[in-house]
């Protein structure tokens, strides 16, 4: 990685490309994460990819390049969302399709499998999709943090560096979205609460 890094310091695109490449659905998630909107996202990954081309030769390695990435990243985001002026309701969800465009969308029989010439459900598939519900009706700032900690996997202290807030200030913020999202779950998509058991 540190070969690709110097390498794409030097101007060495195929380097630098590999390097984002590595780092580009995790930054895809994040990117729906705040705009909830696939354009939207797809025009500020773009944006990100030139923004960190231009200014690759001056990284200085003080944070890991993934990071560094994710924060000109979401400076993106805000700057695209304060030009949009408003928010949209959550249309194609965090996780409908991936950066490389591909469709993972859920269909409203998604949660149905085959089985024969009967059809019996899938409680995973059932599950993954109240999840992605509940993750679409949470502010943009309770999405990410969640998305950042539970899907990218990225630990506090790399939250707070992208976030550039204290340790202390993100698990604040990961304590109240995790707690918004067990409420808005527990809601179920009709609004009306259901008994639910939120893991972790």
């Amino acid at each position: 990685m540190d070969d690709l890094i110097q390498r794409a310091r030097d101007g060495d695109g195929e380097a630098f490309a590999a390097l984002f490449e590595y780092e580009k659905q995790p930054l895809w998630r994040a990117a729906m994460a705040v705009l909830d909107n696939v354009d939207d996202a797809s025009d500020a990954l773009q944006e990100t990819a030139v923004k960190a081309w231009r200014a690759m030769p001056r990284f200085g390695g003080r944070s890991a390049v993934g990071t560094w990435f994710m924060c000109i990243l979401l400076r993106t985001c805000y700057d695209v969302r304060r030009k949009r002026k408003r928010e949209t309701p959550c249309a194609m969800g965090v996780f409908d399709i991936d950066a490389d465009g591909t469709d993972v969308s859920w269909e409203p029989a998604a949660g149905l499998v085959s089985a024969g010439r009967s059809v019996v459900r899938d409680p995973d598939r059932d599950e993954a999709m109240d999840v992605h519900d509940a993750l679409g009706r949470l502010a943009p700032d309770d999405r990410l943090v969640l998305v950042l900690f539970y899907v990218n996997d990225y630990p506090i202290r790399q939250i707070s560096q992208i976030m550039n807030v204290s340790e202390g200030a993100v698990r604040t913020r990961l304590s109240r979205a995790r707690d918004r999202f067990k409420v808005v779950y527990g809601e179920g998509p009709s609004g009306v609460f259901k008994e639910a058991e939120v893991a972790r």
